[in-house]
Order: C-alpha cells, then structure tokens, then sequence
C-alpha cells in the first residue's frame, strides 16, 4: 500500500521550500513495507488573486519596503487580528485548497507555512477527511507569528526550546508539542572528512582563516557591501561568498574579485554548502532560520549582518541568547570589527560551538520524517483518545 504526505508551502522565500526538500529527502530514506510517496505544493497555485501574487509580493516588499513587511508582520501577530485575517482570505482558498485534498487522498498533511496552519484545518473539514492528520512544522525560532501556534494541529514541531515553551503559552497541548529541530537537509549529519581534507576537495586554503558570507538564496540586501568591506580589510582571511540566485551580483563579484586584496572564491547556487559549513571557519549571514540552523549542526559560528524586519527578529535575539555567535546589524565596518575580534579569539569560536551543539537537534529531518510516517500509519487519534 501507498503512503503519501502532502507538505503545503508558500515561496515567499526559498527557506519553506528548502525545509520541505528536507523533510522528503529523510521520507526517502524510511524503508518501511508500503511504498510512501510525497507531494509537494505551492498553495499560492491554488488560490485566488490577489493569494497568487503571494511570492511575488513578499520579494517586492523586502526589496524595496522591508519596514512596510515588518509592519504587516507585527500588525497581524495577535490572537484577534490574525483571526481577522483568516476570515478575510477564506474565501480566496478555501474550495481550491478542498479541491486539492480531495485529488491527491494524503494519509498526512504536512505544513511548513504559518499562512497555512489554519488553512490547512478547514479544507481538511470540507473534504470531509477528518481521519487524515495535519502536522504543522515550524520553521521560525524564537518569538514565533501567532499563525504558527495552532492548538488543533494533530502535532505541531518545534525547533527550539523557545519556540516550545511560546506554543504552551499559546494553548498547544503538550502532547501534541515534538522538540526535533529545524528540518534541515540530511546531508548535513553526512559529511565525512576533516576540515582539512574537506578544504583541500574544495580547493580552500588550508591555514587561513575561511570566512563565508551567504543572504539566503535570493543573495540579496547587503550582501555586497558586507563582501566589500571584509575583502578591503586587512583581516588575513579567505573568502566564500554564496550569491545564491543573484547572477547579476555573482558575476560582479568574479569580475572584481581579483583586483580585491583578500583571496575570494563567489559561488552562485549550490550543493556543497554542507560540505564548505564543515570546512569553514565562520559564517557572516543575514538571520535566516534555515541557514543559523544548518551553521549550528555544523558548529559554524555565525556573524548576523541583516534580517527581515519582524519576521527573522526572533531569529536574531536566538542567537543572541544563546550565544550562537555576534550580531553586527549597524553596518559593514560592524560586520568587519565583529570578524576581526572573532578569529583573534580561538577561545571564544570555542564556546560558541560549544554552545551550537547544545542547543541543534542531531538528525532533525530524520526524526521529523519518522513522526510524519508514523501518523500517516496510524491516522488521525481523536482527542479523547490522546487525553
């Protein structure tokens, strides 16, 4: 027989989709005696203008307005108003979400997309499948939206403590609360090597200092101006800088990289980021939960340069107190002092892996993938029966 999971994104940002790959890449790996198969869906695909402009407009928004999106963020994150909220975008989903549901016959939906918790909810209701189980995965740290913090979700998967003792508050039950991580790739929990071997497959010096910088997949915002400002300093340090899908910006950066006094190699998109966490020696990165949480399972300290505005703020009071690394948010000569003090201090790069390996979930997607499977076995538990 065949299993499946249906996880329902939003690309607003590529860190849901990249949790969503995670999280089948570990289903993959499940040898179980049924066939389990996944689907992954855009649920902007589904809805009604203007919900179908979603990604578009969350990308022109932190592009050109980030203070507008962090004021949507924070005008929204409240019991009352995001239930206003919900009853205004009902109707642009709802009967296409059903739709959805109904065509595909899930044993498991999966959420990896705040908007989508309660959305989630109520197609399941109309098409009338009350046995199938709903698992929303949270993908923020810290002080997460209140759109995260569905009580009804069947489980709902925390990355952090914070986030957990958030969810109690909120009116989560404890049995349905799982502390597993941040889905991160498996791949990452695979890397093999010593950091000089993996410096040396990679073509990285094997005694500097290597600094990457990254800011998200987009490679956007201040990404350039941070570069610039290590590559002039005189730090002694190599460079990994990862444009992600900004060509524009990773063909500038190889065609002025020679003329820099710093060593620099500029990536664009790729799949080797497990293996160059593993190699490096600190990461400079806007606050991203998907790549603070990738840098903690490699025990890469991190140097936050930028966030979005209410969204990654929690992100960045996590690695603040937790003592994940500096946040350096005032400017580039910021990021550079913070570097500088950073690689002169053997003692404290210590103390941060240190507290990186206390606080990251080993195999966090494998677990999360086991969860997933094990409600897709034995369906939805009534309330009464979890009691």
């Amino acid at each position: 027989m065949t299993k499946r999971a249906l996880l329902l994104i939003s690309d607003t940002g590529g860190g849901h989709r990249s949790a969503a790959n995670a999280i089948c890449a570990a289903l993959d790996e499940i040898e179980t005696p049924d066939r389990f198969e996944h689907r992954i869906e855009d649920v902007a695909a589904h809805c009604a203008f203007p919900l179908t402009q979603l990604g578009l407009g969350y990308s022109m928004a932190l592009r050109y307005a980030p203070p507008v999106y962090g004021a949507l963020y924070y005008a929204t994150n409240g019991r009352r108003r995001y239930r206003a909220l919900v009853r205004f975008c009902e109707p642009l989903y709802r009967e296409r979400l059903r739709d959805l549901f109904i065509a595909y016959r899930p044993d498991v939906i999966v959420s990896v997309h705040p908007l989508l918790n309660h959305a989630a909810l109520r197609a399941r209701d109309d098409a009338r499948m009350h046995e199938v189980p709903i698992v929303t995965v949270i993908t923020d740290l810290g002080k997460v939206h209140e759109s995260w913090l569905v009580p009804d979700a069947d489980a709902v998967v925390v990355p952090a403590r914070e986030v957990y003792q958030r969810a109690l508050s909120r009116g989560v039950p404890p049995h349905r609360l799982h502390l597993l991580g941040h889905p991160i790739h498996p791949k990452f929990d695979d890397v093999t090597g010593s950091k000089s071997e993996l410096r040396r497959q990679l073509g990285l010096p094997p005694n500097a200092h290597v600094v990457m910088l990254m800011a998200g997949g987009e490679g956007g915002g201040k990404l350039l101006s941070t570069t610039l400002a290590l590559a002039k300093a005189d730090l002694g340090i190599a460079l990994v800088v990862v444009c992600g899908r900004n060509e524009p910006l990773e063909q500038k950066l190889k065609d002025i990289a020679p003329s820099l006094p710093t060593p620099m190699v500029v990536l664009g998109f790729t799949d080797k980021i497990p293996e160059y966490f593993r190699a490096a020696d600190l990461l400079v990165t806007k606050a991203g939960p998907g790549t603070l949480a990738e840098a903690n399972a490699a025990h890469l300290p991190v140097v936050v340069y930028d966030y979005v505005p209410g969204q990654e703020r929690g992100n960045v009071d996590f690695v603040r107190h937790n003592g994940l690394g500096i946040i350096a948010l005032r400017s580039a000569a910021s990021v550079v002092s913070g570097v500088r003090g950073l690689i002169r201090a053997p003692e404290r790069l210590a103390a941060i892996r240190h507290n990186q390996e206390i606080v990251a979930p080993r195999h966090s997607s494998r677990r999360i993938a086991a969860l997933i499977a094990q409600m897709a076995a034995r369906g939805r538990i009534q309330a009464a029966a979890a009691v």
